[in-house]
């Protein structure tokens, strides 16, 4: 009887595949199939925790991260706290939004990549050209629900391929210089300030100038200029009548 049963035993032994060493990424997949794996725990609420997010408008290899999109809005940031060349250092940044703060100007040594600059819902009481100089690719400008009085002349000149202005919402006295010879503005929010009169060269150049691209859309709305004042070739350089916004003063 025990030969037997020692004939048995070695007979078990001789069917089985010799051993092979596996690592231990193999037991993890063999755990994976059969269903068994780490215990977790007995909250239904439980979330496993989530790795590393890219941000928005960023791109993300390994441990770099290049972004394009630059979001500073809503914080108690002031004119002082932002260095002159501060986003100098972001060569593909084409987007910014510093919107809600203390800022009093436009800060200086903007990166020219930039084609997007929001700066609305500050405290900037004053375009300087010099902080707009080297933009040659902004295309899109929202300088809203400041206290702007001020355009200086030329600052329309540094952003030579713009095509959005929002100036809304501020203190200007007069239509900003420079819009009838800017050649591809095609956008320019005016409404709601203290303009009193606009030119009939405000807007357009002498004459049709076909370099000039026309607008689609002027705001004027809700300034103390009587719009029937305003001579009708003011606007002779507008793409349609329906695209220029005009109405009585708030």
């Amino acid at each position: 009887m025990k030969v037997t049963i020692i004939l048995l035993l070695l007979a078990q032994v001789s069917w089985a595949g010799p051993f092979q060493q596996r690592g231990l990424f193999d037991f993890m997949l063999e755990d994976e199939a059969s269903g068994i794996g780490p215990e977790l725990p007995d909250d239904h609420d439980y979330e496993p925790p989530l790795g590393p997010v890219c941000p928005f408008r960023c791109q993300c290899h390994l441990r770099v991260v290049q972004c394009s999109d630059l979001e500073l809005g809503t914080n108690p940031l002031k004119s002082s706290g932002v260095e002159n060349g501060a986003f100098q250092g972001m060569k593909k940044l084409s987007y910014i939004r510093i919107a809600d703060t203390n800022i009093t100007s436009i800060p200086q040594g903007l990166p020219p990549s930039l084609t997007e600059l929001h700066l609305d819902g500050n405290k900037i009481s004053r375009v300087d050209a010099a902080s707009l100089k080297g933009l040659n690719n902004l295309a899109k400008l929202g300088l809203s629900f400041n206290s702007i009085s001020v355009v200086d002349n030329g600052s329309l000149a540094n952003t030579p391929h713009l095509r959005e202005l929002h100036l809304d919402n501020n203190k200007l006295t007069r239509v900003p210089g420079g819009l009838a010879e800017h050649k591809y503005i095609q956008v320019v929010y005016l409404h709601n300030n203290n303009i009193s009169v606009v030119g009939s060269s405000d807007f357009c150049p002498p004459g049709h100038n076909t370099k000039k691209a026309s607008y689609s859309g002027v705001s004027l709305f809700s300034n103390p200029v009587q719009y029937w004042e305003i001579q009708p070739s003011t606007f002779r350089c507008v793409y349609v009548r329906s695209a220029i916004q005009l109405g009585n003063y708030k």
